[in-house]
């Protein structure tokens, strides 16, 4: 086992297991009642023969968008969001600067973790603690669709938005929202090629919301 491996069992794992995650070697997800989900996962950066350099984002990924981007799969056949993936919105879990690799450097290089044989277990225990602390809060509350829909349209984290806010809001909204409103957002909607689909992706959405299943 790597030490980045071993760190992650002994100190992220317990972490994330606690808050309802499910663990895939270096990935957790989070899925939500209504299948909204939110991927945590290490990126390692081979730059420092001296350290494991590494980088932990998370990726808020409501269900409506996750169907728009698999529309063209078969529903059996859709893969999973994946960490550094597709997604509507995108965090970083930053280190202090004890455990940074570059603590004077500028983002993105500042969010970089450095795992060295001296500091294993004060960077384990940083992590778990910015996880526990910061991170897992965010993300339980950017979970709740009306929050990110909120945080989206008046940023107050320090996360970024990945899709148009227009887009956003009707991914967000289409499965609940009046249908006039959600024709009225499609107005606002700018394709981005002579194929972009969405506005039909949208109406056939709204569509099925009122057509009783077979």
């Amino acid at each position: 086992m790597t030490p980045l491996d071993l760190l992650v069992k002994q100190h992220v794992a317990p972490v994330m297991k606690a808050a309802g995650f499910k663990k895939s070697g270096r990935t957790f997800r989070l899925t939500t009642s209504n299948g909204d989900q939110a991927i945590l996962g290490f990126a390692r950066h081979y730059v420092d023969p001296a350290a494991a350099v590494f980088e932990v984002d998370y990726r808020i990924v409501p269900a409506p968008y996750w169907d728009w981007i698999t529309r063209h799969y078969a529903e059996s056949d859709a893969p999973a969001p994946m960490a550094f993936g597709s997604a509507v919105l995108t965090g970083r879990v930053v280190p202090p600067l004890h455990a940074a690799h570059a603590p004077d450097a500028t983002m993105p290089f500042r969010a970089r973790w450095a795992l060295r044989e001296d500091n294993t277990l004060s960077c384990g225990e940083a992590l778990a603690t910015v996880l526990r602390e910061e991170t897992v809060p965010q993300i339980v509350h950017l979970l709740d669709r009306n929050n990110l829909l909120q945080e989206c349209r008046h940023p107050t984290l320090p996360v970024v938005r990945l899709v148009p806010l227009a887009r956003v809001e009707i991914f967000l909204r289409v499965d609940d929202a009046p249908d006039a409103e959600i024709k009225s957002l499609l107005a606002d909607v700018e394709l981005v090629s002579p194929h972009d689909d969405f506005i039909i992706w949208t109406s056939e959405r709204l569509e099925s919301r009122f057509t009783p299943a077979p």
